[in-house]
């Protein structure tokens, strides 16, 4: 049995999928099951809170592994997996992180690389069985420029910082082989995708696959911030993002590993591929 968290995201639906068509007994830990309605039904539900003792404790029950994709900051529900983990015995825990928790310095990012890196350094002290997949950013984050893509202008602060962005099938193709199969724990795989582009690239690619007339407006990371303050976006969000966005304009993400390729025997697929699936919901 495996349980899945984050069953409802971009990576734990499609893993708790992959897992189910490959005949594993599969759990997901959901707060609201009418979002997993979507989920085979074979897929056992366990309703409850990553944050809730209680609850996870339930949830890990004759579990062989766990994925656990963390939700909000901090380091809380980490904490509750490891006890839970702990206390239920020989189950291992597959940690869906980042680029970003070994991205050094951390103090060039300390908010979201900060979180990212404490939480794996609390795994790592936890004793238990722990594998770390650090995909790079995911393509499907290009569905955060929708209104400017529909509005024709995309406005970035990366400028010419490349990411070789991944998609979230091939994290989850991955996830799915270090769950099930020996010989992971303890190891770390950054997956990334087979190219790294800026992002007026992937804005290029979004409209050449779609069709679609789309200019694209560079801003610094510190211009960005305070448009995103006055949008009501809380000081501290802002700040966190633009210590993000001021790593990734530096190129700092912009490498390739064959991680991918090693774990699954396939390449990952492109962001252009990614593109082509997704048009109509880019449109």
């Amino acid at each position: 049995m495996y349980l899945i968290t984050g069953a409802t995201g971009n990576v734990g639906n499609l893993l708790a999928r992959q897992l189910h068509e490959q005949g594993h007994p599969v759990r997901v830990l959901v707060r609201n099951p009418a979002r997993a309605a979507d989920l085979p039904a074979e897929i056992e539900r366990a309703v409850g809170d990553l944050g809730d003792p209680d609850d996870v404790a339930n949830a890990v029950k004759g579990v062989d592994a766990v994925f656990l994709m963390q939700v909000g900051s901090g380091t809380d529900q980490t904490k509750v997996m490891i006890d839970a983990v702990r206390n239920a015995g020989n189950t291992r825990i597959v940690l869906l992180s980042s680029v970003g928790a070994r991205l050094m310095p951390i103090s060039d990012n300390p908010v979201i690389g900060g979180a990212l890196a404490a939480r794996e350094d609390l795994m790592c002290e936890s004793g238990l069985g722990v594998t770390y997949l650090r995909p790079n950013g995911f393509a499907s984050n290009a569905l955060w420029w929708l209104d400017g893509i529909r509005a024709g202008k995309v406005v970035d602060p990366t400028g010419e910082g490349r990411l070789a962005v991944i998609d979230p099938e091939d994290v989850a193709r991955c996830a799915a082989i270090v769950l099930t199969e020996d010989g992971h724990v303890g190891k770390g795989y950054t997956l990334t995708g087979p190219e790294a582009l800026t992002s007026r690239e992937q804005v290029a690619t979004i409209a050449a696959v779609t069709g679609q007339m789309i200019d694209f407006q560079e801003v610094t990371p510190r211009e960005f911030a305070r448009a995103q303050i006055a949008k009501g976006v809380p000081a501290e969000q802002a700040q966190a993002l633009e210590y993000l966005n001021t790593v990734f304009r530096k190129g700092r993400a912009a490498y390739v590993t064959d991680d991918v390729r090693n774990l699954t025997g396939r390449a990952p697929g492109t962001f252009r591929e990614w593109c082509e699936r997704s048009a109509d919901a880019l449109r």
